[in-house]
This record gives structure tokens, C-alpha cells and sequence, in this order.
């Protein structure tokens, strides 16, 4: 049985959604969600790992999974199930859309309550990121969502942990005048996220539970000074210990190239704030280990219509969509 995951970073989805959960009917917003609709019947996936997902409330008023599920059901699409995780501190979620009469998902935290070596992702993270011996205290602004998955058909059971984690980008121009200390810190924090993800993966793994990572790392081997400064990425360490070779997670990406754009393949692009110029890169990723069976010679698109020629028919969809590009993994179980 094959199987489309797709992982997708819909660029300020709330934007489009009334604070009761009902969709927006201004031009605008029904441009854009027409656009994300033609987009995801195009790809057809069976589950959408979706970063920057609507926003919930701690009064419950406002509700994730009621606000993808309203736009499902309007744009006729087959995943009209959604769920989400402990919920953030502040705007945007993490949620998965997905095809009911293909899985049964539920939310299932790992790591264990008031650990200090592997706690939920709703607690605090002790860390030593910068070998000072000294254990940093980290939060997640946004936690992972983790969810068990039943595949109805068969009863196969897997794990997927859908992320976005810290972004490296300086965004305040107060932050510009300490843009050494800023990258500096906020590389660590991606470190910690994904050093503490990674204890969450290692854990489900010892189980024999096949695990699936997705979303928004915010990161891709060689990606800039800062990784070569500290000797390690983020993403390199989310797929894991070369000397623990069986719990490795894969990347069907392929290694990116750098080009007089930026990466190849790319995922997205940001503006250079020092020279202006956009640079292409690869942030958006679905790693898999051992146990998940890929379908297809070439089970991974990532949907970049400027670089691939099966996007070019939807590039208009695409780019006013969102700023990334959905990259889907054709799974077979």
C-alpha cells in the first residue's frame, strides 16, 4: 500500500481565518486559499505535517484543528481529520491533516515527565550547547507535535514528529547591532531543539517503533559560517551518530550543491539582509529510519517549480501559497 506524507510550512496560515474558526471571504484570502487548496489536490498527500498552522487559544475560542478541518471540508479534500500537540506559547501551531480512512492518529508525547536528561517538549531542556560545562535551560516556543500512527488498512504502527524549529534569522533591528552575539545564540538554541528532538527519536527507535521527522528544521548541512564555526548542523545532528549506523535517519533530498543562487535543491529562499540578493536553501525536510519502506524510484519531490519540472504546473498555486514549498515522501506499508 502506497502512502503520500507531505510536509508543508503554509506561510501565516491563521491570516486566512476568522478568530471563530470560520474561513475569511475577502479577495484576498480567498485567492490564497484557493491557491493552497489547488496545491494540495495537486499533490494528493494522505497526511500534511503543517508548520505555521492556525493559531489555538488558552480559552479554547479559537481552535487548530476546528479551523484546518473548516478549510478541508470546503476545499473537498480527502484528509479532513486534524490534530495537534500541547499547543504554543504564543501565535502559530503545529498540526497534522490527514485522511481518516487511512490512519488512526493520536497524540503521544515521548520522553518521560520531569526528566532531566530527556523531558516532554512541554517542559524545560537542560543543555550544555557551547562546552562551557555548564547546562543551559532551554524551552520550545513552538512544541513538536508527536504522533502515533495506525495504518487502518494493515495495523502498521509508526511515529512521526512533525518540528519547526528556531530560526537563525535577526529579524530586530536592535538585534543588528549584536548580529555576532544574536547568530551565535541563536544557533545554539537550534542545537539544544534538536538535540533534545533527537533524544525523543533515540527513544521511540530503542522501542523498534519506526520514526519519521518532519517540518521546518530551519537548517541543512553547510549551511552557513556559524555551522563551520562550531562544527556540526542542526539537521546533521536530528539525523543522528554515524556510530550508531542502524538508528540513522535518512534524507531522500540528496546532499545540497551550492550554486550562484544559493542551494540546489532548495526548499525555499530568504533576502541576504546584507547584500539583498534572495539565496535558495534547503530547510524543509522529512527524515525517516529504519523500518519505513520508501514507494517509487524517486519517492521525494520536493516542489519547487523553479527547479523541478513536475511543479511547473501548479508555480502560480505555488508561489502565492505560501514562501516555502511542500516536499512530500511516497511511503509504502
Amino acid at each position: 500500500m502506497k502512502l503520500r506524507l507531505c510536509s508543508y510550512n503554509i506561510e501565516w496560515f491563521n491570516r486566512l481565518f476568522n478568530k471563530d474558526n470560520s474561513i475569511k471571504t475577502g479577495s484576498k484570502e480567498r485567492k490564497r486559499i484557493e491557491a493552497i487548496k489547488n496545491v494540495l489536490k495537486h499533490l494528493n498527500p494522505d497526511l500534511i505535517g503543517i508548520t505555521e498552522a492556525p493559531n489555538a487559544s488558552k480559552d479554547k475560542s479559537e481552535s487548530t484543528t476546528k479551523k484546518l478541518e473548516a478549510f478541508a471540508k470546503e476545499s473537498n479534500l480527502p484528509t479532513t481529520k486534524a490534530i495537534t500537540g500541547f499547543i504554543s506559547s504564543g501565535r502559530q501551531e503545529i498540526a497534522i491533516l490527514y485522511n481518516p480512512n487511512k490512519f488512526s492518529i493520536k497524540h503521544s508525547p515521548g520522553g518521560k515527565r520531569n526528566s532531566k536528561s530527556n523531558p516532554r517538549f512541554n517542559e524545560e531542556f537542560l543543555y550544555d550547547t557551547d562546552d562551557d560545562n555548564i547546562k543551559e535551560l532551554y524551552r520550545l516556543y513552538r512544541p513538536p507535535l508527536e504522533a502515533k500512527i495506525t495504518v487502518k488498512n494493515n495495523g502498521f504502527e509508526f511515529r512521526i514528529i512533525v518540528v519547526h524549529t528556531k530560526s537563525k534569522g535577526i529579524f530586530s533591528n536592535l538585534d543588528r547591532l549584536h548580529w555576532e552575539r544574536e547568530s551565535q545564540r541563536n544557533r545554539l538554541k537550534l542545537y539544544a531543539e534538536c538535540e533534545w528532538i533527537r533524544r525523543h527519536v533515540d527513544q521511540f527507535i530503542d522501542r523498534k517503533e519506526p520514526v519519521i521527522v518532519m517540518g521546518d528544521i530551519n537548517d541543512g548541512p553547510g549551511m552557513d559560517y556559524y555551522e563551520f564555526k562550531n562544527c556540526r548542523s542542526a539537521v546533521e545532528i536530528l539525523m543522528g551518530d554515524i556510530f550508531e549506523a542502524e538508528k540513522i535517519l535518512k534524507s531522500y533530498a540528496g546532499k545540497p550543491k551550492w550554486t550562484a543562487n544559493g542551494w540546489k535543491p532548495a526548499s525555499t529562499r530568504f533576502t541576504d539582509s546584507f547584500t539583498e540578493r534572495p539565496v535558495n536553501v534547503l530547510i524543509d525536510h522529512i527524515l525517516v529510519s529504519k523500518g519505513i519502506k520508501v514507494s517509487g524510484k524517486n519517492p521525494h519531490t520536493i516542489w519547487n517549480p523553479y527547479e523541478n519540472n513536475i511543479a511547473k504546473v501548479i508555480k502560480p498555486d505555488l508561489a502565492l501559497a505560501s514562501d516555502h514549498f511542500p516536499v512530500t515522501l511516497d511511503i509504502s506499508v
